[in-house]
């Protein structure tokens, strides 16, 4: 008696249809990671780099109950070495601190650095009665008897980097001007000071 093959099972549409959802997502996956590469290879992106230049104190006053005023200013100097690439700073928040204490803020307006430019923040920030602990009054008080208080320049900003036509999502940087001397008015003036840039 002559045997007869079963017929072979088709193929369950649903698990065809997720293979091809799954070579798709790979392919994009694939697509998108080479053309960060390309992009990557093509402007080759250089860090950005800060400085805090000219900074000093004035019209400071510091009370028994332990409430400090000054008026703090400096310049930012922000240099972009990148041949391709320009940052849009859509928002920065700038905060003048001692030690663990924030003394002065301000926020400046939005701007744009081009590439392969150097640019020039200038800013003025006042403390105005600015509790601070006994501590750091204690610390503040030395300090200023030599004529130089130790500062930290905190800059927070929100940041796209544009190549091109195309600009990437935003990023939050973190710039640190740590262990700055800023001077009182009559000392000479400051050093500057290399800051730290988390981006």
């Amino acid at each position: 008696m002559p045997t007869t093959a079963s017929p072979s099972r088709p193929l369950h549409p649903r698990r065809s249809l997720v293979c091809y959802v799954f070579l798709v997502i790979l392919t994009l996956i694939f697509i998108i990671a080479v053309g960060f590469l390309i992009t990557w290879l093509v402007t080759k992106p250089k860090k950005l780099h800060y400085t805090l230049e000219n900074a000093s104190v004035q019209h400071f006053s510091l009370t028994d109950d332990n409430h400090i005023s000054a008026t703090f200013k400096f310049t930012i100097q922000s240099q972009n070495p990148n041949h391709r690439i320009s940052v849009y700073y859509n928002s920065v928040e700038i905060f003048v601190k001692f030690k663990d204490q924030t003394l002065a803020f301000d926020t400046l307006e939005p701007f744009h650095q081009p590439r392969m430019n150097v640019t020039q923040i200038d800013d003025t920030l006042v403390a105005q009665n600015v509790a601070v602990s006994k501590s750091n009054s204690y610390d503040l008080r030395a300090q200023h008897s030599l004529g130089k208080i130790e500062l930290e320049v905190y800059v927070k900003a929100k940041v796209r980097f544009k190549v091109g036509v195309w600009k990437s999502s935003h990023r939050t940087a973190h710039i640190k001007c740590s262990h700055a001397m800023v001077s009182l008015p009559q000392s000479n003036k400051s050093q500057n000071t290399s800051c730290t840039a988390d981006i």
